[in-house]
C-alpha cells in the first residue's frame, strides 16, 4: 500500500498498463465479494507483489494509505451500473478476464449496464450484431487472443473514464511463468453507446 500504486495508476491508468501486470483475480474470491455485496462504489487498492501488482478490495475508504481508488466492480456473471457522463468514479475493474466477454447496454437515458459474461471457449459473433439485442457493444477475450501464444495467457481488462471522453476499455495480455508474468499487449478501444 505504501508502494504508491493507486496513485501511479490513478494518474496515468493506460501507461500503468502497459508496463506493469495488474492481476485481478483476487476480487472475485469469496471474501472480496462480501466486501462488495450490496454496495455500488467499491476499493479498489494495487499492491506489489514483487515486479508485478495485484487488486484486493477494502472494507472500507478509511483502510488506505495510498491515494483512493473508489472504482465500480462487475463480478463474473453479474454486473456493473455506471454513469455515461460525470461518473464519480473513474474505473470499472472486472475479475480476471480470461475467457471472459464485456456487454454494454443502455439503462435510462443517463447510465449503462455493463456485465461481465466468463466461460467463453472461442471467438463469438458480436453481441450487438444479434437480431433484437438489447447490447450496444461488446468486448471478448478471445477476439485479441490468437495466433502463436503458448502456455498460459492471462488478462485484466479496466473501463477508464477520462473527462469529455467516453468509457474505454483497456485489456491487458499477460504471458510468462508464474512468478514472471509480463505485458504481452494491451489492447483499447473507446466504448460505443
Amino acid at each position: 500500500m505504501a508502494s504508491r500504486l493507486n496513485l501511479l495508476f490513478r494518474t496515468a491508468p493506460k501507461q500503468f498498463l502497459e508496463r506493469t501486470v495488474l492481476f485481478t483475480d483476487r476480487l472475485a474470491s469469496p471474501e472480496s465479494l462480501a466486501f462488495m455485496r450490496n454496495r455500488m462504489v467499491q476499493y479498489v487498492d494495487l499492491e506489489p507483489v514483487q515486479t508485478r501488482s495485484s487488486a484486493r478490495v477494502l472494507p472500507n475508504v478509511n483502510a488506505y494509505t495510498d491515494t483512493p481508488l473508489e472504482s465500480y466492480f462487475a463480478p463474473p456473471g453479474g454486473s456493473a451500473l455506471i454513469p455515461k457522463e460525470d461518473p464519480p468514479c473513474r474505473f470499472v475493474f472486472f475479475p480476471e478476464f480470461v475467457g471472459c466477454r464485456l456487454l454494454v447496454r443502455r439503462e435510462e437515458a443517463d447510465w449503462l449496464r455493463v456485465d461481465c459474461e466468463p466461460g467463453l471457449g472461442g471467438t463469438v459473433p458480436p453481441a450487438e450484431s444479434q437480431k433484437g439485442s438489447v447490447y450496444v457493444d461488446s468486448f471478448a477475450y478471445w477476439d485479441h487472443t490468437h495466433g502463436h501464444l503458448v502456455g498460459r495467457i492471462r488478462a485484466t481488462a479496466v473501463l477508464v473514464k477520462e473527462p469529455g471522453e467516453p468509457w474505454t476499455v483497456y485489456m491487458q495480455q499477460i504471458v510468462g511463468t508464474p512468478g514472471f508474468e509480463v505485458v504481452r499487449a494491451l489492447y483499447s478501444r473507446a466504448l460505443r453507446y
